[in-house]
């Protein structure tokens, strides 16, 4: 029983250095001002907001600059679906 206790506290305590490891990796996100010079060397993700119909959304790209450093940048852009609109 004292085993199986351990073991479990060991396992509680090693999800949550895991998930705090990939939160202290998560960038700010700076939102993107028209003209803002980017320094994109690979592009890790990019997500928008859902949106029912065609209309602007906020969307999110994180990328990695020339340095390896992640960082996140926030701007508005047409909905995905829009280009679907025939």
């Amino acid at each position: 029983m004292k085993t199986r206790r351990m073991f479990a506290s060991a396992l509680a305590a090693l999800a949550l250095i895991t998930t705090s490891a990939s939160f202290a990796e998560q960038p700010v996100s700076q939102q993107y001002r028209y003209g803002q010079q980017l320094d994109v060397a690979e592009v890790i993700s990019l997500q928008e907001a859902t949106s029912a119909g065609c209309s602007v959304v906020e969307a999110q790209m994180i990328y990695r600059d020339s340095t390896g450093e992640l960082q996140s940048v926030t701007y508005l852009k047409q909905a995905d679906n829009c280009h679907n609109q025939g």
